[in-house]
Order: C-alpha cells, then structure tokens, then sequence
C-alpha cells in the first residue's frame, strides 16, 4: 500500500514515509435525519429520512522518521515532512490524498488540512495526527 499527499498538480507530493498502524477510509458518510413520530393509533415510532452525503473526513496516524529505516516507503526525513505539510495547509490550497494498494486506486480525494498534530518521541522520530476533510471544487 502507498499513500500520497500531492500539492497543486503534483508540483509536489510526498509519499508518507511510514503507514498507519491503522487506515479506514472514508466511503459513504450520510447526512440522514431522525424524526420522532406521535401517532394515537401505532404509540411512538421514528422515521429516517435520507440526507445528502456529507463530507469525507481521513485522519492519519503515524510518524515521520529522522534516520533511515529499511521499511520505509520513502527516504524524506521527518522534519522535511512536517515542513512541507505545514506549508501546503498554511497555503489554504486543496491537496490530494491518494491511496493505492496492488496498483488498485482506493481513494483519490481533494482535501483541506483540518489539523496536523505532531511532536517528537524518544528516538528523536516524529509522532503525527493528520487529519483531512474533503474538498469539493464548485463548478
């Protein structure tokens, strides 16, 4: 599996270095409404109505190597991601996360960085939450 983050075309990209532990990805979230129903007749019951989709949300957990690993997707050092993820958020531009695995494309989503947490552990290597929300270009 690789995943990617790709900035304005792909000037830039960065292929994540380490993967989740985890990844679920964000498919067919809902925006469906729940009535509550009085009848005299049938007592109380509910109803569901369907709501549009709502937006796609990814959030990713993982870190950002300073030294080499040999399972490593990618050989950016850690600081250069941080950096660069920081710069494509500041920037206020939509990115692309991208996830394939055995050629097959999962997900190819247009996004808005909504948070990007980080820090640094023990072995100098940097712990990351980046969490992503669907961006939907108006035409």
């Amino acid at each position: 599996m690789d995943i990617v983050l790709a900035y304005n075309n792909f000037a830039e990209s960065l292929v994540l270095p380490i993967l989740p532990a985890e990844l679920m990805i964000p498919i067919n979230v809902r925006m469906n409404e729940e009535y509550e129903l009085f009848s005299s007749a049938n007592g109380v019951g509910k109803l569901n109505i369907a709501g549009n989709r709502d937006l796609k949300v990814a959030t990713l957990t993982s870190f950002f190597p300073t030294k080499d690993y040999a399972f490593a997707k990618s050989k950016e050092k850690g600081w250069a991601c941080v950096n660069k993820i920081n710069k494509w958020a500041n920037s206020k531009n939509p990115i692309r996360l991208i996830i394939t695995a055995d050629n097959i494309e999962m997900l190819n989503m247009a996004c808005l960085v909504e948070s990007f947490e980080y820090g640094v552990d023990r072995a100098g290597d940097i712990p990351y939450t980046l969490t992503l929300k669907e961006f939907v270009f108006l035409r």
